[in-house]
């Protein structure tokens, strides 16, 4: 289990290798909205913060949320709509 930050409340998340972040959360019953198809715009409805010292277990930034997160990616912000776990 890993501990996420989603609109200011910490959960617990069952993993697995190959999924999604947001597919995990929604999976869990965990009330996450994502209204972007990944590709274009977005409203970071899915910014997640991830534990910086876990961030090996989850996929590098794709170049999305280079784009979109820019240097929050460094602070543990992640979109959970492009974060896989590995």
């Amino acid at each position: 289990m890993r501990r996420i930050k989603y609109k200011d409340e910490e959960y617990l998340v069952h993993t697995r290798s190959g999924m999604r972040l947001l597919d995990a959360l929604v999976e869990q019953g965990i009330p996450i909205t994502c209204d972007c198809d990944g590709k274009s715009h977005t409203t970071e409805q899915c910014l997640v913060q991830w534990p910086k010292d876990t961030a090996h277990l989850l996929t590098e930034p794709t170049p999305f949320e280079e784009q979109q997160l820019g240097e929050r990616l460094a602070k543990g912000s992640r979109l959970a709509c492009q974060a896989l776990f590995k």
